[in-house]
C-alpha cells in the first residue's frame, strides 16, 4: 500500500496554526503527523486521499487566516514503515503507562506496558488525543465491562482496556490496514478477549457496551453520536477525543441531544478528551 507523505507550511506558522491544519487534515483521512517546527508532515494512505477534499481543506484554511503552501512524495509499504521506525520513540505517560514498538528493548518499570506496532494505523500514543485518552482511562474501572474501542487504528485503546480488566472489547475500524494492525497488536500483546470488526459503527448497533472509546475526528464523532446514545448502557461512560476545543459546543450540544451527560474534560495543546455518562434522566433546560 502506498502513501503519500505532504510537507505543508503555513503563515502563520506558530503551534496554535499548525494545530488547526492538523485537526482539518485529520478529518479529511490523514493519520499521522509529524511536526519539524517550520513544517507539518502529514501522511494519508493513496487509495484514500481526495484531491477534491484536499483543496476545499486548504481553502477553509485561508478563510480562516491560515496560507498553506506544500509538496508531497509518494511512499511505499516498506519505505514507509522506515520513516516511522526512525522517528517512533517509546512514550511513557504519567510514570504508569510505556507504550512500546517490537524492535525498542523492553523495560519493568512500568505498570503498564503496550507493544504496538504502528505500521500505517493511527494510535501510537504519540499524538495528543491517545495519550489523553489513555490517561483518562488509567482512572477507570474497566473492570469485567464490555468495551468498544471505535475507529481502533492500532488497537492500542481497546488492548489497554483489556489490560486493566475488560470483560471484552470490541475494536471497530472502517479501513483494512488498520482492521489487519490491530489484530496483529492484539496477538504481541497476549489479549486473549478482543475481537476486531471491519466497517463503521453499523457493526454493532445491535450491541450494547458500558464504556464507549472513540478516538475519531469531529465529523465522524457527530455523525455516529446518536449511536452512542443508543448502544451506550445506562449510566455507561463514554470517552471521546480527536478535535479541537473550538469544536467542544457542538460536540456537547450534540452528546446532551442523545443523553449524555458531560462530566470532564482534558486538554492538551488545543486538542480535548470529553468524559459523558449515559443518562436518561437529561432534560431540556
Amino acid at each position: 500500500m502506498s502513501h503519500l507523505e505532504f510537507s505543508i507550511y503555513s503563515t502563520p506558522g506558530d503551534q496554535h496554526s499548525h494545530e488547526i491544519l492538523v485537526a482539518y487534515l485529520y478529518d479529511i483521512g490523514f493519520d499521522r503527523f509529524q511536526d519539524s517546527g517550520g513544517a507539518v508532515h502529514a501522511y494519508i494512505a493513496k487509495d484514500q486521499f481526495s484531491w477534491k477534499q484536499f483543496e476545499n481543506t486548504i481553502n477553509t484554511l485561508k478563510i480562516r487566516g491560515i496560507d498553506v503552501v506544500y509538496k508531497y512524495l509518494e511512499m511505499d509499504e516498506k519505505n514507509w514503515n522506515e520513516e516511522w521506525e526512525k522517528n517512533y520513540d517509546p512514550v511513557v505517560i504519567d510514570n504508569q503507562l510505556l507504550v512500546r514498538a517490537p524492535f525498542h528493548p523492553p523495560y519493568d518499570d512500568f505498570p503498564h506496558t503496550l507493544i504496538i506496532e504502528p505500521k500505517m494505523s493511527f494510535g501510537t500514543g504519540h499524538h495528543q488525543t491517545t495519550r489523553l485518552i489513555l490517561k483518562v482511562m488509567m482512572d477507570l474501572n474497566f473492570k469485567d465491562k464490555k468495551v468498544l474501542d471505535m475507529g481502533c487504528g492500532t488497537g492500542i485503546l481497546g488492548i489497554f482496556a483489556s489490560k486493566l480488566g475488560a470483560g471484552s472489547v470490541v475494536g471497530v475500524d472502517i479501513d483494512n490496514w488498520a482492521y489487519e494492525n490491530a489484530l496483529e497488536n492484539i496477538s504481541r500483546n497476549g489479549i486473549k478477549n478482543m475481537e476486531v470488526m471491519l466497517g463503521d459503527i453499523s457493526v454493532v448497533k445491535d450491541e450494547e457496551f458500558d464504556i464507549v472509546l472513540a478516538n475519531i475526528n469531529r465529523r465522524v464523532i457527530l455523525s455516529d453520536m446518536p449511536d452512542y446514545g443508543t448502544l451506550l448502557t445506562e449510566k455507561g461512560t463514554i470517552i471521546l477525543s480527536g478535535f479541537l476545543s473550538e469544536d467542544v459546543q457542538s460536540i456537547l450540544d450534540s452528546a446532551y441531544s442523545n443523553n449524555l451527560l458531560h462530566t470532564a474534560t482534558l486538554e492538551e495543546e488545543s486538542w480535548l478528551v470529553l468524559s459523558f455518562v449515559k443518562s436518561q434522566n437529561l432534560q431540556p433546560g
